[in-house]
């Protein structure tokens, strides 16, 4: 079943926690991506975007998709959080952010702008 052109205009969404190192995948933005096996991470320093790659094969720099609750995925990499902290002066430490993103038809990844990274408070943040 392939996307259409309404699925590549949608807003698709990723959270990035800085404090635990990991990002959490959307289901939209798995759709978008054709809900592949893996998800292989990259950014762009230049243009400070962060990129997800969609791959149905293992290859040394994939992450396997395992849903949670059948609507997101986790992806966790110290190192990788790193680089991109380093990358954007939006990403603090210990925050949690709201990255929105689209597709690139001619790459078939999506790409999300650390420039409009929007602070918000997961469950695990808000306290008692």
């Amino acid at each position: 079943m392939g996307l259409n052109d309404s699925d590549y205009k949608k807003t698709l969404t990723i959270l990035v926690n800085t404090k635990y190192s990991r990002i959490t995948v959307h289901k939209s933005t798995l759709n978008a991506l054709g809900l592949p096996a893996f998800i292989q991470l990259g950014y762009n320093s230049n243009k400070k975007r962060l990129m997800l790659f969609g791959a149905n094969n293992q290859s040394q720099n994939t992450i396997r998709v395992v849903l949670k609750h059948n609507s997101f995925c986790y992806i966790h990499s110290r190192s990788f959080m790193v680089g991109l902290m380093s990358v954007s002066k939006a990403l603090k430490k210990d925050g949690t952010y709201l990255l929105k993103g689209e597709m690139d038809k001619q790459l078939s990844a999506a790409y999300f702008s650390l420039d409009n990274a929007e602070r918000v408070l997961e469950s695990t943040d808000r306290g008692n």
